[in-house]
């Protein structure tokens, strides 16, 4: 079937007829369906049923009801199932944690489970098989109708996570919503927050008011960065998201990263630092490190020798720990620049007479320092597998996450560490997913491609022997917005490879299979139009291309139509990726035309060549902005190019608008 066709067909069906067998589609794919005769038909009058314990789920499933279809779905709490929906908890010992079943008949829906997370699961399980048209705010004339069947399910790993990286890019608490919406749509239910790093302190602390001061929280005006990047949450925000969540079945994870990556603690807290370094006084963008430090890693880390930074530290942990309900706090841990500690007389000193021969000792003093802290608190500690490094010493309560290396997972285990694989090399979404010259904006300093098909060949506890197997909590994709700083180039970055780690956490190794994923994830596209949600397709956001036939010896203006890119409000990116030829492309200036005018420009001059890193500027990118719109308007890209040597040269023009309103308009969907 035609790719299109199936995605128009699945804004009705979200599950098609091939013969007589209906065609599930569900996102994580679940252990056991059974299609069964018949349907079961909402009417005007129908009802959800539900046990008094599930009452916060009964409301969530009444109100994405309620909107589409117009019916009032009225509430009613009962032990007994009867003619409507019913949600119910059954102690039953073949029920698992997180455990559902999902039986629809012509008469009723039936969600069973033995605790509150399974009914959650099931109700997702039972959204994905309605119309898609279920997502819309007001109500669609419709006769709404799910097949008869029976669905036995539940999860593989109970960590099934996403870190968002809040630190180098802030986004508001709205966004963040928005996120644990999807991420319950697809069954995950671990947010990592990384709240703190060199670019930003972003959590309120009551004891110390000046880690959310201006020059620990908003970057500087010289940078020019829009002013929703910065910022931070205040506890009161921080509930009401920690709330939000948990009504989704999700668990907010904290992390405060030390004792690198703490630029905020060194600004407020000089003292605390191993030396003296201590400019620029305020945080900056990722991508600017290097202009001030020469390097991305931290100049000062914090002094492992001096005791008040343990005990700062402990009034930190104090309202994180009091803030936040989840088992693990984490801690950071990782790309201490160990030589900062080595240089320091003081810390050799110290080394000395704590009998420590290598410095990887010091870190593990450190290491198992935060970890008792942490533990007082009531709460564990995890870290990055960093960590591990020297720490022969560190409490098996401390977990692991696993990111360092193919073999950071099983190094963990095979110590009895609990641990959660996030290896880099599959599971970094801000790396390349296709193509590199695709103008996505990925960290193109990583060599390698974390392709959907890649992502989804993960297995977890592969190489791992049964009892090392016990010892993995499950997986994380960990999105950093160093480079993707908008949010419709981080839900490219995202999307669909998150729903790919949704079935990879969730379904059985030996159940999955690339090629049906893939299939059923055709029917999910129309369901992310319908959140406003952008994803990758192939291509990205290659608009145009040069080569020698627009080229001339002495610099020459050259235009692309970009009037199907163009479609809000918003800041526009234009690239220019050189891909062979004997010649780079030399840019002059770049000018956004609307109807033949010139409504943006951006003049400085730029070389598109083979440079893909992180060090240095990347000026083959171009920044401009659409701030009046015109629907019906033309737009063209205008650029003065020249060869360096010579007309050989050939690339992409790239074009990517990302609309100042989140999640209210896509390319695909204006």
């Amino acid at each position: 079937m035609n790719k299109y066709l199936l995605l128009i067909a699945t804004l009705v069906f979200p599950f098609l007829s091939f013969g007589q067998k209906y065609q599930v589609n569900v996102i994580p794919k679940p252990k056991q369906v059974e299609i069964l005769a018949g349907e079961f038909k909402f009417q005007a009058n129908t009802k959800i049923f539900y046990h008094q314990s599930t009452y916060g789920k009964a409301v969530f499933l009444a109100n994405l009801l309620r909107n589409a279809t117009g019916y009032k779905f009225p509430m009613v709490v009962t032990d007994k199932a009867q003619s409507g929906i019913n949600l119910l908890i059954l102690n039953d010992s073949a029920l698992a944690k997180e455990d559902y079943h999902l039986e629809i008949t012509t008469s009723q829906v039936k969600i069973i489970a033995a605790d509150t997370a399974g009914i959650f699961n099931g109700i997702q399980t039972f959204r994905q098989l309605l119309p898609v048209s279920i997502e819309k705010k007001s109500k669609i004339g419709a006769q709404w109708s799910v097949p008869a069947m029976q669905i036995s399910d539940g999860p593989r790993f109970a960590w099934r996570g996403y870190m968002q990286d809040v630190s180098r890019t802030f986004y508001s608490v709205q966004v963040m919503k928005k996120y644990l919406d999807v991420m319950a749509l697809y069954k995950l239910n671990v947010l990592h927050l990384h709240l703190t790093d060199d670019q930003g302190w972003r959590i309120e602390l009551k004891k110390h008011p000046e880690l959310t001061t201006k020059k620990t929280t908003v970057f500087a005006d010289k940078h020019e960065e829009p002013a929703e990047r910065s910022g931070f949450y205040t506890q009161e925000q921080l509930r009401d998201l920690i709330q939000y969540a948990a009504a989704r079945n999700i668990t907010i994870v904290p992390e405060i990263d030390v004792p690198g990556h703490c630029w905020p603690i060194i600004l407020t807290h000089p003292e605390l630092g191993v030396n003296k370094k201590r400019t620029p006084e305020h945080v900056f963008p990722f991508l600017a490190s290097w202009s001030y430090w020469g390097y991305q890693f931290t100049p000062n880390p914090l002094d492992p020798t001096k005791e008040e930074v343990y005990t700062f530290l402990d009034d930190v942990f104090t309202e994180v720990a009091a803030l936040f309900p989840s088992t693990y706090i984490h801690f950071g841990g990782d790309e201490v620049v160990h030589r900062l500690w080595e240089s320091e007389p003081h810390v050799q000193a110290f080394m000395k007479e704590k009998g420590f021969k290598k410095v990887n000792e010091l870190q593990a003093y450190f290491v198992n320092r935060i970890c008792k802290i942490i533990k007082e608190k009531g709460k564990k500690p995890i870290g990055w597998n960093d960590i591990l490094d020297g720490g022969t010493a560190l409490s098996r309560e401390t977990a692991i996450m696993s990111w360092l290396g193919d073999e950071a997972t099983k190094q963990a285990a095979s110590q009895q560490f609990y641990t959660v694989a996030t290896p880099t090399d599959y599971l970094y979404f801000d790396i390349t997913q296709d193509d590199r010259n695709d103008g996505t904006m990925s960290d193109l300093a990583y060599g390698n491609i974390n392709s959907l098909k890649r992502v989804y060949s993960l297995n977890p506890t592969a190489g791992l022997s049964p009892e090392e197997e016990k010892y993995v909590l499950g997986l994380q994709a960990n999105q950093w917005t160093a480079i993707p700083q908008e949010v419709k180039d981080m839900n490219v970055q995202n999307f669909p490879r998150l729903l790919a780690v949704a079935e990879v956490g969730w379904t059985a190794q030996a159940d999955r299979s690339f090629d049906d994923f893939n299939h059923r994830l055709d029917a999910h596209y129309p369901r992310l139009d319908a959140l406003r949600i952008d994803y990758f397709t192939k291509g990205g956001y290659i608009t145009g291309t040069w080569d020698p036939g627009k080229l001339e010896n002495d610099a020459k203006t050259v235009e692309w139509d970009v009037t199907s890119k163009v479609y809000a409000n918003g800041r526009v990116t234009a690239g220019f990726f050189y891909t062979k030829g004997k010649s780079f492309l030399k840019i002059k200036q770049v000018e956004l035309l609307e109807n033949g005018r010139v409504i943006s420009v951006d003049n400085h001059e730029g070389l598109a060549d083979t440079y893909r890193g992180t060090h240095k500027p990347k000026t083959y990118l171009y920044r401009m902005k659409v701030d009046h719109y015109k629907a019906k308007a033309k737009y063209t890209l205008r650029a003065i190019v020249s060869g360096t040597k010579g007309t050989d040269s050939y690339g992409n023009l790239t074009f990517s608008q990302s609309p100042y309103m989140p999640f209210v308009a896509t390319q695909k969907i204006p």
